[in-house]
């Protein structure tokens, strides 16, 4: 996330076009300015591609495409094909990333207000969008659903994957489980709690939870 002073950042980029990691110009920024979508340092050669919480104190980074595959501060870079793919590249080349998207049609990558960032079509419909891949944050009106899987950071300032997961099960249930090397158990909530004392009934199979406007995880 480098929404710095003096620079201004893309508002969309389109399908030809590439993000280079050198380049501190080179980043998506959401209309108003609340998030912004660019290279970001982990380390003294690495850098992820990322967004930010801009406005936030610490430019906090919400999303990363490649947490456990940092690519190097030398010659990676984002490139949006012609063919509608948009790809992460490190310094040699190699594919790092992509969101595996092909189009012929007039495709174009924005950054919304909301912090997720989107591939439309000429209709302007979301073909990809990375609210539905998180990484460990969920955003106000990003839907958790059966699938959405929430990873933790290993530690502070350490952006790789960590061992705690926050899902649903297969009774429907939000729970957080540990899953180490040796051992995986669920951390929250107790498990002597039946399916119906959580809350949830197991006679449904819609999961779908959302943090709203004002905070609330319904």
């Amino acid at each position: 996330g480098r929404s710095q002073a003096g620079l201004i950042g893309l508002q969309s980029l389109r399908p030809g076009s590439s993000l280079t990691v050198e380049e501190e110009g080179d980043f998506l920024v959401s209309p108003n300015g609340t998030f912004s979508a660019g290279f970001y340092r982990v380390g003294s050669n690495a850098s992820c591609y990322s967004i930010c919480f801009t406005k936030s104190a610490n430019k906090t980074e919400v999303w990363m495409a490649n947490r456990d595959s940092p690519v190097s501060v030398r010659g990676s870079k984002l490139t949006f094909h012609r063919n509608g793919n948009l790809v992460l590249t490190d310094g040699v080349g190699s594919i790092i990333w992509s969101t595996n998207t092909f189009s012929n049609t007039g495709l174009e990558a924005r950054l919304l207000e909301t912090g997720n960032l989107v591939l439309l079509n000429q209709e302007k419909k979301v073909i990809w969008q990375s609210f539905d891949f998180p990484t460990d944050t969920l955003l106000p009106s990003q839907k958790f659903v059966k699938n959405t899987t929430l990873v933790s950071m290993r530690s502070q300032g350490t952006y790789l994957s960590g061992f705690y997961n926050f899902k649903f099960d297969d009774n429907n249930v939000l729970y957080l489980v540990y899953n180490g090397a040796l051992l995986s158990s669920v951390y929250w909530p107790r498990t002597d709690l039946t399916v119906f004392e959580s809350g949830r009934t197991p006679y449904n199979s819609s999961r779908l939870a959302i943090l709203d406007e004002a905070g609330q995880f319904i």
